[in-house]
């Protein structure tokens, strides 16, 4: 007799663990990382950084003066890092960066030419992203949110 396949599909926090699922008590990743619409994720740190636009080419003299984007990113617990124009819950993310798949993350002033700045290399295409300190691009800030 084959064993039963596991029927649980939305994780519902156990009262004694909040991290386990009553129905399958499997922790709470393992089924939002095969959940399709993630809303059951908590942000464990936000603030405002700045987006580099896609397409830019650092050695491109005209590209490297482009205007970088002021934008608020929000990293969940799953490993998606959002980011919208505005802090506001009610704003639909401008995009996300699935740090799941995330092969490097680099030091970008060497490419980039901005102090503070990082690529976060995926897959798909490399995210240079900035901040105006070196607290901040640390995660040392206090202004930011926290979980």
């Amino acid at each position: 007799m084959a064993a039963k396949e596991n029927t649980c599909r939305k994780f519902q926090a156990n009262i004694f663990n909040k991290s386990k699922c009553q129905n399958c008590f499997k922790p709470r990743e393992s089924h939002l990382l095969t959940d399709d619409d993630y809303t059951q994720a908590n942000p464990i740190y936000g603030g405002w950084l700045l987006l580099a636009p896609e397409g830019t080419n650092f050695d491109n003299p005209l590209h490297r003066s482009r205007k970088w984007q002021r934008r608020f990113f929000l990293l969940y617990e799953h490993g998606l890092l959002r980011y919208a124009l505005d802090e506001m819950a009610s704003t639909l993310p401008q995009g996300t960066i699935n740090l799941n798949v995330c092969v490097d993350v680099l030091d970008g002033e060497s490419v980039t030419g901005q102090k503070h700045s990082l690529c976060i290399c995926t897959p798909d295409r490399e995210h240079y992203i900035r901040a105006e300190s070196r607290e901040v691009i640390n995660g040392e800030a206090r202004g930011q949110t926290e979980a």
